[in-house]
């Protein structure tokens, strides 16, 4: 067969190109260190290219994310520890408060810097993030989410927390709710306290401590009004009345554990019989720090007040503080929790990253 010599010229031309292309594309391999510099020279690598590249993107994108997690957290977690402090702070001042060397005008010293730590407490539960949002804020708000009113510190935040997308639900806003205002009352499962005289001039020389479950599976769930029927010459009764109406009675001891209905609660001291009456309620989720401070400065700041009345005094701080405690422990130890969660995540983010790095590079 005969070759036409145009044929042949073409054909040379061809090749020369074909090679001026072929070490084009080695040349521009070699300095941008690609095999793949755009998507018709392997359609099926780039797609994987890109799948990587879109991945690596979608994990940096959490990984900032989860910073923005952490840093939260781990300011939320020293602010609970400053809270800490002072609350233990203030524990010792209730105790200090019972001693029976200390005065009214001690107590009233002690009331002053309750008043004080107050403040400080309150100035930490409404911490900014350094972003213009606050801790504690729970799932938002416009302003402070804790301020003064006209009974107390409100809570104007929304109940709840708020995650950072898409970083194992971690927090980016705490819930300032379950933090500072809902720590139980009384012992966790019921309250005790005094419900006041029958005439408002009589001053107590009785008091009740927080009292203790002793058979659960006897517990009502009511809650019971006790009275006294008596004299300290013929001795006392004491009657428990339920909020069904049924009463028991028994006889008083002053120190002695009085115990129904699976419950044990202790009355010490004097009574007068139909005048002091005590209450014991289901505990419920609503107590504050702040609320308690508030009830121990107004009590500490009494003068001529029986013995009675600051042991009662004394025992509801040490009690409710106890219980406010507790909840900013556990909200602590809660975060400490999360923390650590976090480091696991940022591992496998990390981990997740280099991945798709790795894919991209191959």
């Amino acid at each position: 067969m005969r070759i036409a010599t145009a044929t042949q010229f073409d054909r040379s031309i061809d090749l020369i190109q074909r090679r001026q292309q072929s070490l084009e594309t080695s040349h521009e391999q070699l300095v941008s260190g690609k095999r793949i510099t755009r998507a018709s020279d392997d359609p099926v690598q780039a797609a994987r290219a890109e799948r990587a590249l879109a991945q690596e993107t979608r994990l940096e994108a959490r990984q900032r994310a989860l910073e923005a997690s952490r840093q939260t957290m781990a300011q939320a977690e020293s602010a609970l520890g400053d809270a800490l402090g002072i609350m233990q702070r203030m524990r010792e001042l209730v105790v200090q408060a019972g001693n029976g060397a200390t005065g009214d005008a001690n107590r009233k010293t002690i009331a002053t810097e309750l008043r004080g730590l107050r403040e400080q407490l309150l100035g930490i539960a409404n911490q900014q993030d350094g972003l213009g949002g606050y801790l504690f804020a729970g799932q938002g708000g416009s302003g402070v989410p804790f301020v003064q009113g006209a009974s107390g510190v409100e809570f104007k935040g929304v109940p709840g927390g708020m995650a950072a997308t898409g970083t194992d639900d971690l927090p980016l806003y705490l819930d300032g709710a379950a933090t500072w205002m809902q720590a139980p009352t009384g012992n966790g499962v019921f309250a005790t306290a005094y419900a006041g005289a029958v005439a408002p001039a009589h001053d107590t020389r009785v008091w009740i401590n927080a009292g203790q479950v002793v058979t659960p599976s006897a517990l009502t769930g009511l809650g019971y009004e006790l009275s006294f029927t008596g004299s300290a010459a013929a001795g006392f009764t004491v009657s428990v009345e339920d909020d069904d109406g049924n009463v028991q009675t028994f006889p008083y001891v002053s120190g002695q554990a009085l115990e129904f209905d699976g419950l044990s609660v202790t009355l010490t001291g004097t009574p007068v019989a139909g005048q002091d009456l005590f209450k014991i309620e289901p505990s419920a989720r609503s107590l504050s720090p702040f609320g308690v401070v508030d009830g121990l400065i107004a009590d500490l700041e009494k003068g001529g007040r029986t013995g009675a009345q600051i042991a009662q005094t004394v025992a509801n701080g040490l009690r409710d503080l106890d219980s406010t405690l507790g909840a900013v422990t556990t909200a602590r130890g809660q975060l400490g929790w999360r923390m650590e969660q976090a480091e696991a995540a940022d591992a496998r983010l990390t981990d997740g990253r280099l991945a798709a790095q790795t894919q991209r590079s191959t």
